[in-house]
C-alpha cells in the first residue's frame, strides 16, 4: 500500500476533483442554517442584546425564535416551484438573497417588530436553500459517492453552530450593540458568497433534461463524470436512465395528487412514519439548548456571560464530533438501533436533568450550603445537557434523511415536503411554547418531556423499519407485502444478498417469501395499518 491509499480516489480523477471541490459552494446552505440555529442562543447570552430588547421573556422570546419557522412554512408552497421551473441554482440564489435581506435587516434592529421582521425573512429565505441544495449534490455526484456526498449536507450544519456559538463568544467582551450586531452580519457572508459563487457550479443534469436541455445535461456528465471522453459507458447509462426517470416523473405527475400519500395502505404506512420524524426531528429536547440555554443556564445560578458562552460554543464541537462519529456506524449497526439508543438516552438524560434541577431548587437559602450544592446540582444540570444533545446526535442527526428512503419514487417530492412541513410546524410551536412553560412552572416543565420522550421511545421501537442492506426499491417489501403486523415489519431483514430472488424481485410470490422468512403466519387482512 502507497502513500495513495490514504486519500479518497476521487482525488485522482481530473473531472470528479473539479466537481467535488465547487460542490462546498451548495454545502453552505446547511451551514448557515446551523449558523442560524446557534445565533438566537448566542444573541440571548450577550447583555447587549437583552438591553436593547428590554431582557425579552416568556411570549415575546418565544415569538422571537419562533418566526423563523413561520417563515419557512410560509415558503414551503412556493419551493418546489421555483426549484423545478428555474433550476437548483438559481432557488439557492433566491433564497440566499433573501438571507441577506434579513441579516442586514436583524443586524440593524433597535426594535422588537424589526428583528421579528429579519427573523421571518432569513426563514423564508432558508427554506429554499435547505430544500434546494441536496438537489445538486445528489444528482451532480457519481452513483457511488452519492450516499457519502449527501450525508456531508446535514453534518456541516454543526459547523454553522460551532462559528456562531465562538463568535458570540468572540464579540461577548465588546461593550455595545455591535456584540450582537457582528454575528447578526456575519449570518450574511456565506450567503454573499453563494450567490457570487452557485454559478461556478454546474447545473443539475437532471432538470437540463427536464427542460428539453440533453445536450448540456450530457456535456456536463461527460466532462465531470469522464473527463471529457465521448462515449464513455458510465455517462451513456447516467444519461439514459435519468432520461427514462424523468419521462416516467412527468407521466405520474401529471396524473397525481396529494391524496396519493395516503391513498392505499403501504403509503399511509409511510406517511405516519415520515409524520413522527418530522416531529421527533424538531422537538425531542435539543429545541431546549438551541434556542433557551440561556434561560435553563441562569435558573441553575450560571449567569456569567463568559461562562455560558464557553459552555454554548464547546456543545456545538461536542455536537458536530458525536454526530460526525455516529454517521461512520449507520450502515454497520442499521438504523432502528440507532434510533432506539438515541432516544433512550434522551430520555435517560432528561431524567437525571430533572432531579438535578429539583433538588437545585428545593434547597434552603443558607449561603454556605447554597453556594456548595448549587454548584454541585447545576454541574449535574451541565452534565445531562450534555448528555442529552450527544444522544440525540447519535440518531436524529445523522438520520435526517431516514424517511426519504421509506418513500417511493413517486411520492418521494411529496413525501419530503409533507416532513418539512411538520418540521417547520411543530419548529413554531416548541419554540413559542418552551419559554412559557420555563417561565411559569420552571423546573417542571422538563417532567413534560421525560413523558413526550418516552412517549417517543414507544413509538420508534414499535413502529419504525429497518432499511439497512435494502436498495431504495427492496424497502417497498417492507410496507407493501399484505397480511403482516408491525412487529413483523420492524423485524425484517434484507438478504445478505442483494442479488437473492427473494429480495430483488417485484413479483407478489417473492415478497412472500421474504416476509415468511421473518414470520411464520400472517394475520387477517383487517389488521392491516
Amino acid at each position: 500500500m502507497g502513500w495513495k491509499s490514504f486519500y479518497p480516489d476521487w482525488i485522482y480523477d481530473q473531472g470528479l476533483r473539479n466537481l467535488y471541490l465547487l460542490l462546498p459552494i451548495v454545502l453552505l446552505s446547511s451551514s448557515y442554517q446551523g449558523f442560524d440555529g446557534m445565533i438566537m442562543n448566542g444573541l440571548q447570552l450577550l447583555p447587549s442584546w437583552q438591553a436593547e430588547f428590554d431582557n425579552p421573556q416568556g411570549p415575546v422570546l418565544g415569538l422571537l425564535n419562533s418566526i423563523q419557522p413561520v417563515g419557512a412554512l410560509v415558503a414551503l408552497p412556493f419551493i418546489t416551484w421555483v426549484v423545478d421551473k428555474w433550476g437548483r441554482r438559481w432557488s439557492i440564489v433566491f433564497g440566499a438573497s433573501w438571507t441577506i435581506v434579513g441579516a442586514i435587516l436583524q443586524a440593524s434592529s433597535k426594535e422588537i417588530p424589526q428583528f421579528v421582521i429579519a427573523r421571518f425573512l432569513i426563514g423564508w429565505g432558508l427554506a429554499y436553500t435547505v430544500v434546494g441544495s441536496p438537489l445538486p449534490l445528489v444528482e451532480l455526484a457519481l452513483p457511488k459517492h452519492r450516499g457519502s456526498v449527501i450525508s456531508y449536507f446535514p453534518t456541516v450544519w454543526y459547523l454553522g453552530a460551532i462559528v456562531a456559538a465562538w463568535t458570540t463568544f468572540g464579540t461577548r467582551k465588546i461593550d455595545n450593540a455591535w456584540s450582537w450586531r457582528i454575528p447578526s452580519l456575519l449570518q450574511g457572508l456565506p450567503a454573499i458568497v453563494q450567490v457570487v459563487g452557485v454559478f461556478f457550479v454546474p447545473e443539475s443534469p437532471r432538470w437540463l433534461i427536464s427542460k428539453g436541455r440533453g445536450a448540456e445535461a450530457k456535456a456536463i456528465l461527460v466532462k465531470y463524470h469522464a473527463n471529457g471522453i465521448e462515449g464513455n459507458s458510465l455517462v451513456e447509462l447516467e444519461y439514459h436512465e435519468i432520461k427514462e426517470a424523468i419521462a416516467t416523473d412527468q407521466n405520474y405527475k401529471a396524473r397525481s395528487n396529494w391524496l396519493d400519500l395516503v391513498r392505499t395502505s403501504p403509503n399511509r404506512r409511510r406517511i405516519f412514519i415520515t409524520f413522527f420524524c418530522g416531529l421527533f426531528i424538531e422537538i425531542s429536547g435539543n429545541g431546549l439548548v438551541q434556542y433557551y440555554l440561556h434561560s435553563v443556564l441562569v435558573s441553575i445560578g450560571i449567569t456569567s456571560t463568559a461562562t455560558q458562552t464557553t459552555i454554548n460554543g464547546c456543545l456545538s464541537v461536542y455536537n458536530f464530533v458525536v454526530a460526525v462519529g455516529a454517521s461512520l456506524f449507520i450502515e454497520r449497526i442499521g438504523r432502528r438501533p440507532l434510533f432506539i439508543i438515541s432516544t433512550v438516552g434522551m430520555l435517560t438524560a432528561f431524567i437525571l436533568w430533572t432531579a438535578f434541577a429539583a433538588r437545585k431548587s428545593s434547597l434552603p437559602l443558607s449561603f454556605h450550603q447554597l453556594h456548595h450544592k448549587t454548584t454541585n446540582y447545576a454541574t449535574g444540570v451541565l452534565v445531562s445537557i450534555f448528555l442529552c444533545n450527544g444522544a440525540y446526535d447519535i440518531g436524529w442527526t445523522p438520520l435526517y434523511s431516514y424517511a426519504t428512503e421509506l418513500l417511493p419514487y413517486e411520492i418521494r417530492a411529496r413525501g419530503v415536503t409533507f416532513q418539512t412541513g411538520v418540521l417547520h410546524a411543530f419548529g413554531f410551536f416548541g419554540t413559542f411554547v418552551n419559554p412559557i412553560g420555563l417561565e411559569n412552572i420552571g423546573w417542571k416543565y422538563y417532567i413534560v418531556y421525560i413523558v413526550y420522550t418516552f412517549i417517543e421511545l414507544s413509538v420508534v421501537w414499535y413502529f419504525f423499519v429497518e432499511t439497512r442492506g435494502y436498495t431504495l426499491e427492496q424497502i417497498s417489501i417492507i410496507f407493501e407485502t399484505p397480511g403482516l403486523t408491525w412487529k413483523q415489519r420492524r423485524n425484517m431483514r434484507a438478504s445478505n444478498n442483494l442479488t437473492d430472488p427473494s429480495v430483488t424481485t417485484e413479483s407478489g410470490s417473492s415478497m412472500h417469501k421474504d416476509a415468511a422468512a421473518v414470520s411464520e403466519k400472517q394475520v387477517d387482512s383487517q389488521e392491516k395499518f
